[in-house]
């Protein structure tokens, strides 16, 4: 099987990483990584496919439907929403600190279930975002 990677045109730094780091564990032929905005997007997808799997918003998410309709290519639409995460004030901040930036960070944040943003107890607010810092540094 055969992937064609292109990253979102606002996570320059994720795409060249990826650029560097997969040809040395994937032929680059099968798994190339384009790069670009709007004008290479669409030309990608005037390309006919097996399958496009799409994380973003639903409006981008309507654009990349209606070019695979025209192959009859099966979709695969990952779209927004938000996801809230909430802090009790009794928790082990470490771990909660820990899990959301694991969250938020797993596949670069690409998932539906991302948290996007926290709610938590008043009590413990400074010190979670003091802690939550922290964390997404050292991790």
């Amino acid at each position: 099987n055969a992937v064609i990677l292109k990253p979102s045109e606002v996570s320059g730094n994720t795409a060249k990483l990826l650029g560097e780091l997969l040809p040395q564990y994937l032929d680059k032929k099968l798994y190339p990584v384009i790069n670009g905005g709007v004008e290479e997007t669409t030309e990608l997808l005037k390309q006919q496919f097996d399958h496009i799997f799409f994380t973003g918003g639903a409006n981008i998410g309507r654009i990349v439907m209606e070019a695979a309709a025209k192959h009859l290519t099966p979709v695969t639409l990952e779209l927004g929403g938000k996801s809230p995460c909430y802090v009790d004030g009794n928790c082990n901040l470490e771990v909660a600190c820990r899990r959301i930036a694991w969250g938020r960070f797993s596949n670069c944040g690409q998932t539906c279930i991302a948290p996007d943003y926290i709610l938590c107890d008043k009590s413990i607010q400074d010190e979670l975002v003091k802690k939550i810092s922290t964390t997404v540094v050292v991790s």
